[in-house]
């Protein structure tokens, strides 16, 4: 839906600026110099949805430029004579440069930290994304000299065969734009995410029919310079064959259900070694405190063996007293009188005190922690708040570039970690790096909350 803004946003541009991009050029590179930092610099999340969405994101998304870039590459492929030609044709260098320019609002805002991934962390970028990285990369050295080449001053210092051969690297260019888009959407059509097999249909038949009518017209042109006859009817049934039957190949790999993969929990392997090692940590530490309670049991079966003689000795006491009475009586029955000393106060011997009670060892601190972790693009920040060694609470937020992942995967994950300090737990399915990063932050939180 934002490409097919973003395209009818190109065409009323056009409609009502060709003529000031043509006469005026630099206030329209300033204009979009001035957009592409505005979409790099501004906090996003501080302006109102529709601004955030269809102005920043048609921006920072790259859909403005791809639909610039369009109206470049159809310039080249409309049937010679077509007055949508003779409008295009003039301004198409000062429109390259100008698309060029919106690029790089794309470039800075999202491909930037995944570029610093690529050449850092590759091995923790999903394939998707390492993919679009590898393919922005050329994207960017050939859109850079044939920027600099659409300038009227560098042009005009170049031989004109060279910078026509030069220049010819743009097909590859408006092709790699096209597998940069079905990379990205591809797989969340396939989610049945929103929006997304609309988006694959509407640049399909954009670029798609661009192909077809680039070719029909180099065919064409061909034809007429070896003065070869041909039919017209059947180029153009050929054509739309060959659209339609293109056209099958996007939407239908869009519909297909992704593919089980049973080493998806093991993706992004940094967090999920980092998890294990939590948890077993977790383990021992559990051992140890079950150990070290055994000597606790001893002392009490000790102190209970200490009262039992204590008892016996006394119940011996008693017993020697009344045969000690008995001796004394004659054998008329009287009880002989002897003099008794004076008894002298006995010392009451002290009692041992009781062992006081095992208190309960607890592996973590009561309180709230925050910790943080690389999700599917972006970092995961998690909080919870910790009591008597179970979490209480559970919240978190995503930087990444899609929040639909985290938003999908954080009930699933927070309500399994709810009411334990376990963060190892199972991802949900089709968020696996968006799963493994929540994972991740909380085993950061645990990690701080540790005595």
């Amino acid at each position: 839906m934002l490409f097919i803004i973003s395209v009818l946003t190109a065409v009323i541009f056009l409609f009502l600026f060709r003529k000031p991009l043509k006469n005026h050029p630099l206030i329209f590179y300033i204009i979009a110099a001035a957009l592409t930092a505005a979409a790099s610099m501004v906090n996003a999340r501080s302006l109102p949805p529709f601004v955030n969405q269809y102005i920043i994101g048609a921006i920072s998304r790259g859909t403005l430029a791809t639909a610039f870039w369009c109206a470049v590459m159809w310039a080249g492929a409309l049937p010679d004579g077509s007055k949508l030609l003779k409008v295009l044709m003039p301004i198409r260098g000062e429109l390259s440069i100008f698309a060029a320019f919106l690029t790089f609002g794309h470039v800075i805002a999202l491909g930037g930290r995944y570029i610093i991934k690529f050449f850092t962390e590759a091995g923790k970028l999903p394939d998707d994304l390492f993919t679009s990285t590898l393919i922005s990369l050329i994207l960017v050295a050939i859109m850079v000299p044939l920027t600099v080449m659409s300038f009227k001053k560098v042009r005009k210092k170049m031989k004109a065969s060279t910078w026509k051969k030069i220049q010819r690297t743009a097909y590859i260019f408006y092709a790699l734009i096209y597998v940069h888009v079905l990379t990205f959407f591809i797989p969340k059509a396939r989610m049945g995410r929103e929006g997304y097999f609309l988006s694959i249909v509407a640049y399909s038949v954009v670029f798609i029919s661009y192909a077809v009518f680039r070719i029909r017209k180099a065919y064409l042109r061909s034809c007429k310079r070896k003065n070869s006859m041909y039919n017209k009817k059947l180029v153009d049934g050929i054509c739309g064959l060959s659209f339609a039957v293109l056209m099958c190949i996007p939407c239908l790999s869009a519909c297909s259900k992704p593919e089980k993969n049973d080493d998806a929990p093991s993706q992004n392997a940094a967090v999920t070694t980092a998890v294990s090692e939590t948890t077993v940590s977790e383990t021992t530490e559990s051992v140890t405190e079950a150990t070290s309670s055994e000597p606790v049991t001893s002392v009490s079966e000790t102190t209970v063996s200490e009262v039992t003689d204590v008892s016996n000795t006394e119940t011996e006491a008693v017993s020697d007293a009344v045969t000690a009475s008995e001796e004394k009586k004659d054998p008329s029955g009287e009880e002989k009188k002897e003099e008794q000393p004076s008894e002298e106060p006995k010392q009451e011997e002290p009692q041992p005190e009781p062992e006081p009670e095992p208190q309960n060892q607890y592996v973590y601190n009561n309180g709230t922690f925050t910790g943080t972790a690389y999700g599917y693009d972006g970092d995961i920040t998690v909080t919870i708040t910790i009591e008597n060694d179970a979490i209480t609470s559970i919240s978190g937020s995503t930087a990444e570039s899609d929040p639909a992942y985290f938003n999908d995967a954080k009930d699933h994950v927070f309500g399994q970690i709810m009411g334990t300090t376990n963060s190892q737990v199972s991802a949900y399915s089709g968020c696996t790096y968006s799963s493994n990063g929540i994972m991740g932050a909380v085993a950061a939180a645990l990690d701080s909350a540790r005595r």
